[in-house]
């Protein structure tokens, strides 16, 4: 073994490169935690969140858009992974659908951090923006590439790549709508005190003034409604466009 092949040091159990590790991760996690509040991502501001110098700082980052990027990247990393397997294991579309959505979902619901930087309308950093659409490409791709493996004879005038973004889209939509409403609970935007007009003329919360006949309001979101809405509506689109969902 030579001089360069020797492990570090080991302090307190871990080795050097353990400890590299930790202060990376702790990096990515203060840098995570930063984006999420919408402030403005800087290195004194993370080293600050850490308790690490700019020293290591820059041991593992060249800049704070580096530090964006990655940890943007280690967030829709896990999600990428999952839903490509489930749209590549089951033997039928259907399936393959409602496997993915039912892992999107589903990992969003484990990791919320992964959930706010992919959809929170809260983070206004131009990075993240562009890094949004980068992964948007990347779903679309996966999207048009599982339909025209199965693809019969498509409507004429419909191109596969134009329908995955449509139903790219629409899902993106669906799943910022959802995610966002639990951001507002969390953040407690959507517990304000009601107005004089939703308190009514006689100031206990009922408006004497509504229309007893005015439609319910929507029931709200929750990850399995999302995932079967979204599943439903792209299954009757894949049969719109004559996509053989039998094989």
């Amino acid at each position: 073994m030579t001089a360069g092949d020797k492990p570090g040091r080991v302090y307190g159990g871990r080795s050097s490169a353990d400890r590299e590790a930790a202060r990376r991760q702790s990096l990515l996690d203060g840098a995570i935690d930063t984006l999420i509040t919408g402030e403005p991502l800087t290195v004194r501001g993370i080293c600050q969140k850490t308790g690490l110098t700019s020293r290591y700082f820059y041991e593992n980052f060249a800049s704070t858009d580096a530090l964006a990027e990655a940890s943007y990247d280690a967030c829709v990393s896990t999600i990428a992974t999952e839903v490509t397997a489930a749209f590549a294991a089951p033997p039928t579309v259907e399936e393959q659908i409602s496997g993915a959505m039912s892992s999107l979902v589903d990992a969003l619901e484990a990791d919320p951090r992964a959930g706010h930087i992919l959809f929170s309308t809260r983070i206004a950093n131009a990075l993240i923006a562009r890094k949004r659409q980068e992964s948007t490409q990347f779903f679309v791709g996966i999207t048009a590439a599982t339909a025209r493996e199965v693809a019969a004879e498509p409507v004429p005038g419909i191109v596969l790549d134009h329908a995955a973004q449509f139903v790219v889209g629409g899902v993106t939509q669906l799943l910022s709508t959802w995610l966002n409403a639990r951001y507002d609970a969390q953040f407690g935007t959507a517990g304000s005190e009601p107005s004089d007009a939703d308190r009514g003329a006689d100031g206990n919360g009922k408006n004497h003034n509504c229309d007893d006949d005015a439609e319910p309001a929507a029931p709200e979101l929750d990850g399995p409604t999302v995932a079967r809405t979204a599943s439903a509506l792209i299954t009757a689109l894949a049969h719109q466009l004559a996509v053989d969902l039998t094989l």
